[in-house]
């Protein structure tokens, strides 16, 4: 999958990839389907593989990840602010998927910046703590300042880990 998408994006150039080093980190948060079809993660690795061999700059590649990954945090969050209460009516009470529901939401109350720090790293998290936060209340400023500290350790690491293995992948 990887190997077809790196050659995909190559035939645009660094536009593509920069488009590709920015937008899919950005909706893996804003949508969550699109976390499951295309990590953010892969995509920012990519872009470290693709600077390693002169397609872009690396700080081109680590300012794409960072602004992907705080834009599409803050769309996921907004998108939990805006159905907030629907999150809980799709979920009834007393069945497995609400007791999920609100332990999750329980669990972003009790340890918001840990879980929004610790979310970025993890797939499943990553996709979700964004609307979680935003459904349980938490309040911008605080989820702002966390999600911005998070990416901005999470999309330097995983450029430079596509840098690193540059000589061995696609170029």
């Amino acid at each position: 999958m990887t190997a077809w998408l790196a050659e995909r994006v190559l035939a645009y150039g660094s536009v593509g990839i920069v488009a590709l080093v920015l937008l899919v980190p950005a909706l893996e948060a804003a949508l969550p389907i699109v976390g499951a079809l295309m990590p953010g993660q892969a995509a920012v690795v990519l872009g470290g593989l693709f600077a390693w061999h002169g397609h872009i700059a690396i700080e081109t590649a680590l300012l794409a990840a960072l602004a992907g990954s705080v834009l599409g945090n803050v769309a996921g969050y907004a998108v939990g602010r805006r159905w907030q209460g629907r999150l809980s009516a799709r979920a009834p009470a007393g069945t497995r998927r609400g007791r999920y529901t609100e332990q999750a939401v329980g669990l972003i109350e009790r340890r918001g910046a840990g879980a929004v720090f610790v979310g970025r790293f993890t797939s499943v998290l990553r996709t979700l703590v964004p609307m979680l936060c935003g459904a349980s209340g938490m309040p911008l400023r605080r989820y702002l300042l966390w999600s911005v500290l998070s990416s901005a350790v999470w999309a330097p690491a995983f450029v430079v880990i596509g840098y690193i293995m540059g000589p061995a992948g696609p170029g």
